[in-house]
């Protein structure tokens, strides 16, 4: 069995789609940043495109920046779309996370948001590597249970 199969096989489960979350809890700003980013640069091209539709007044070149505009409004729509619904979806994580004890939260800050390995995580907590993966373990049953209780 390959990495990618062994991996995919461990993310499948509750615990491994719990870690993918949290990944996507810890990066959300970064995700909206990049996609803020994409939104600024289709302004940059909207403008670009009326200054140039200024210079050209045919028909054609009308109706085709007209098609141009459309799909620039589509993108921004998509973009906004996808901005609010990691927000929310972190606004929900934060939720759960409260309900943490202050050092579980402390682990997961680190960890998920800003990346550290367990051998800083440790150094930092003062907690062996064995005593982090058994507390992550802890952690991600805790938010699966308050996750199927919430929906309950």
């Amino acid at each position: 069995m390959g990495w990618k199969a062994y991996v995919k096989g461990r993310m499948d489960s509750d615990k491994g789609r719990m870690k993918i979350r949290l990944l996507d809890w810890g990066c959300a700003a970064e995700k909206c940043g990049r996609r803020q980013e994409k939104m600024k640069r289709i302004i940059k091209l909207r403008e670009e495109q009326k200054k140039l539709m200024a210079e050209n007044d045919s028909a054609a070149v009308a109706q085709m920046m007209e098609n141009i505009d459309r799909q620039y409004e589509g993108d921004m729509e998509k973009l906004q779309g996808e901005i609010l619904e990691i927000m929310e979806q972190k606004k929900q994580m934060d939720g759960l996370l409260q309900e943490l004890t202050e050092e579980e939260q402390e682990y997961i800050q680190m960890r998920y948001e800003k990346g550290c390995g367990f051998d800083f995580i440790g150094m930092k907590l003062h907690m062996s590597r064995a005593t982090l993966f058994r507390m992550q373990d802890r952690i991600l049953e805790k938010l699966l249970q308050m996750e199927k209780d919430e929906t309950m």
